[in-house]
């Protein structure tokens, strides 16, 4: 995966990103793409809807030509709710 060091991740915009309010899986090219949707099931959040973000997901993997029929079978974050 193409590294993103932590200043470029914070010049990215909000767009570049599937849950943009609090800026978690960056969606910047393929690689980070393929990545977001491994770890799709893994986000912690309360700021972001999982299904906004599955629609960001891919509409970017169809932007870089990511497949993504193994996306299908993630149905949600693993919480949309955090503790303290």
């Amino acid at each position: 995966m193409a590294k993103l060091t932590t200043e470029k991740r914070e010049e990215l915009p909000t767009t570049e990103y599937a849950c943009p309010i609090d800026k978690k899986l960056p969606i910047n090219d393929a690689a980070h793409v393929r990545n977001a949707m491994a770890r799709f099931d893994q986000v912690i959040t309360n700021k972001c809807h999982p299904a906004e973000a599955r629609r960001r997901i891919l509409s970017a993997a169809k932007r870089y030509g990511v497949d993504v029929k193994d996306f299908g079978k993630v149905e949600d974050f693993k919480s949309t709710s955090r503790e303290g």
